[in-house]
């Protein structure tokens, strides 16, 4: 009974590191502030992938989740970064 896999869904986020991020601050600019939302400070725009895979703990579903993302190179490791949102069960 150890080696039983459960299903996860891994929430996962890729965002700009470090460089200008035009829709974010479009977003802000003709969006939030324009709003009257004077207390933001800046936008960060990402993309959101979940992931649901076959694991026996949330570590494991995680670390999968980071191997498959760099290994398939679903993100820029130079430009972006790879965010782990959340996990649960799926």
């Amino acid at each position: 009974m150890g080696n039983v896999l459960n299903k996860y869904l891994v929430h996962t986020a890729i965002v700009l590191k470090g460089v200008r991020d035009p829709e974010g601050e479009t977003i802000l600019k003709d969006l939030v502030s324009i709003s009257g939302f004077g207390n933001v400070n800046k936008v960060i725009s990402g993309k959101y992938l979940g992931f649901i895979v076959d694991a026996k703990d949330d570590a494991e579903a995680v670390s999968y989740v980071r191997e498959v993302c760099e290994k398939a190179r679903i993100f820029n490791p130079t430009i972006h970064r790879l965010l782990i949102l959340g996990v649960e069960n799926a």
